[in-house]
């Protein structure tokens, strides 16, 4: 997030015959210390590295976020074709999630309109297909509905009258098990919904989507997480678990999630990620949800996307729009068993044993290397698998995965968690200074109100930050460096807002 204090420096403000000192806040608490790495844009297959770096070069916006992009569209446009085996035991689905953090003006919205225009395209198309088949269906599955209920009309009747149902209870059993289907319409897209909406649709609609937002903060901070953030985030990972779980529900029917996809791609700001690190509620790194996410935080390059006219055709887009498409025509016939009895995708002798190879550093990294982030580099191993299996069937190969697109898949997954550690290990500023990072919370809460004045009750009732010892250390920063100043009034603490920032 941008920095929250003044530009000027040295400058002091009057309110109440007081003056007012500009002592700026540290640096934004998930700010890298570090610079991140290079993108290793070479390690995509051909088509999506031409477009991603094609792309690059007229929008200029972070190369990292236009990668996680295209392969967030591979991910959704794929996910329904197949699982990925490690081994006979450890076997799981293939899709992906994907957290962006960049700032407001990163123009990630405009890369993920271009990336997901054939998903988008083939979605309004396959719904105009299906339409007249289902309203056909429909009726069908009217007249059998309302057969059903004349026979069970009949029975109820031979009930009472002592006739023999035998023959009505016959054709019943016959009618249900031949229940007429009726086509679901593609919804490859959600934003903002409640994990009841979310997991209901999921266990009867289409069997693969994605929860897809530029905004993440409408995910995170939407209905969904206000009403039960930890019931969310335990459906989105068992949803990348791909495990059945069955949902309960106090005012409806319990439904069982089987053979469900689900691509993630969000794109937020540094302060909804700082609000997931240090809230209570189940969205924070124990939750798991953050390590199962393939994260980026590049510069944002700010300052130097000068303007340039668009080429007449960005290289390998129609390409790679076609290719999704492709990918996408394959899952048309998926139905409200949802994608069961799908193929396994295994690795080839080499790629095994490329794979063991990371394994094993990996393992062995957890004592040291990557001891800060053990969490996201216990789930390393297997995000290399799927997305060695998205390039596989992206590219359109037949066999087992080759040692070429595990190599592949090692490097982008190295980059990420390299992300990871930069971000969120031990010596990152989100782990040293959380308190910083809560009066950041605090101070942005206030601004968004455009509160002149406010008080620690009203704080404590409203704020996003309830714990009183967190909320306390929060506002003593405030106080100390001058972004608050505390006054007395009818025997009330009041706390004016310095005018600098009104």
């Amino acid at each position: 997030m941008e920095t929250v204090s003044p530009k000027a420096e040295n400058i002091t403000y009057i309110h109440q015959d007081v003056q007012w000192p500009i002592i700026p806040l540290e640096e934004n608490a998930v700010a890298a210390e570090e610079i991140s790495k290079p993108y290793p844009i070479d390690a995509l297959p051909s088509v999506i590295q031409d477009a991603v770096s094609a792309y690059h070069k007229y929008g200029q916006q972070p190369l990292p976020l236009i990668a996680c992009s295209a392969l967030a569209n591979v991910s959704l446009a794929c996910q329904s074709h197949s699982n990925v085996a490690r081994d006979k035991y450890l076997v799981s689905p293939i899709s992906l999630y994907f957290i962006g953090i960049a700032e407001s003006g990163a123009r990630k919205t405009c890369a993920d309109s271009t990336f997901s225009k054939a998903v988008k395209e083939w979605q309004i198309a396959a719904r105009k297909k299906l339409e007249p088949e289902i309203k056909v269906a429909s009726l069908v599955h009217e007249a059998w509905t309302a057969e059903k209920e004349g026979l069970l009309a009949q029975i109820r009747r031979s009930s009472l009258t002592g006739e023999d149902a035998t023959y009505l209870q016959y054709a019943l059993k016959r009618l249900v098990e031949n229940e007429p289907v009726v086509p679901l319409l593609p919804v490859l897209f959600f934003e903002d919904a409640t994990s009841e909406a979310l997991a209901s649709h999921i266990a009867t609609g289409w069997a693969s989507t994605s929860l897809w937002s530029d905004e993440g903060g409408i995910v995170i901070g939407g209905h969904g997480m206000q009403s039960n953030a930890t019931k969310f985030i335990a459906l989105l990972n068992r949803l990348w678990d791909g495990n059945p779980f069955t949902a309960h529900r106090k005012t409806s029917n319990s439904f069982t999630i089987a053979n469900r996809r689900l691509t993630l791609s969000l794109m937020m700001q540094p302060i909804i990620l700082e609000q997931m690190l240090f809230k209570s509620d189940g969205i924070s790194r124990q939750s798991g949800f953050l390590a199962r996410s393939l994260i980026a935080y590049p510069d944002s390059g700010m300052g130097k996307r000068f303007y340039q006219e668009p080429p007449t055709e960005l290289a390998s887009l129609p390409e790679f729009h076609a290719r999704i498409t492709e990918c996408l025509d394959d899952t048309l016939d998926l139905d409200k068993n949802g994608c069961h009895s799908l193929p396994t995708l295994m690795l080839s002798k080499k790629a095994k044993s490329e794979w063991i190879l990371f394994f094993n550093k990996i393992e062995s990294g957890l004592v040291n290397k990557w001891v800060d982030i053990k969490d996201f580099a216990s789930k390393s191993a297997e995000n290399v698998v799927r997305l060695a299996a998205l390039f596989h069937i992206f590219e359109g190969k037949s066999g087992d995965i080759s040692a070429e697109n595990i190599d592949r898949a090692i490097q982008v997954i190295n980059w990420h968690l390299g992300e990871s550690r930069r971000i969120l290990g031990e010596t990152s500023p989100a782990r040293k200074q959380p308190k910083q990072s809560d009066a950041r919370i605090l101070f942005r809460f206030i601004l968004e109100k455009e509160l002149s004045e406010t008080s620690p009750r009203q704080l404590q009732q409203l704020g996003p930050i309830r714990e009183k010892n967190r909320r306390d250390a929060a506002l003593a920063i405030l106080l100390n460096e001058g972004y608050l100043m505390e006054t007395k009034r009818d025997n009330k603490t009041v706390l004016l807002v310095n005018p600098c920032f009104l």
